[in-house]
């Protein structure tokens, strides 16, 4: 993401107007920032060596376990409870701030059994 220098702002060699500034994170409140957070996640999901869906974007695989992504909200599916309680410690051990909220009994709206 870039951006324009800010007033008084002055450059040694030209114009302030033919330069910009490269952000190295994003600002809060952008329009890109979901993008931005989106990007993140995939990459610390990779890191955790899941497997990105190649039919959607939002489902992830690891072994038997499957993770589904809606929004900035998350969901593990998978029969042991154990791997998945593992894989929640891994994930915050990968620095994802993400916490086990235990069975979702009603998930973004859908009741689940």
């Amino acid at each position: 993401m870039f951006m324009e220098l800010p007033q008084g702002i002055e450059i040694q060699n030209g114009n302030s107007k033919d330069h910009v500034l490269q952000l190295i994170s994003n600002l809060y409140g952008q329009k890109q920032a979901g993008r931005v957070w989106n990007g993140y996640l995939v990459n610390k999901l990779i890191d955790c060596r899941f497997q990105p869906s190649l039919i959607d974007e939002c489902v992830f695989y690891k072994d038997d376990v499957i993770f589904i992504v809606y929004v900035d909200d998350g969901i593990f599916i998978g029969q042991d409870n154990s791997k998945i309680t593992r894989l929640i410690q891994q994930m915050q051990n990968a620095h994802l701030d993400i916490e086990d909220q235990g069975h979702p009994a009603d998930y973004v709206g859908i009741n689940i059994k």
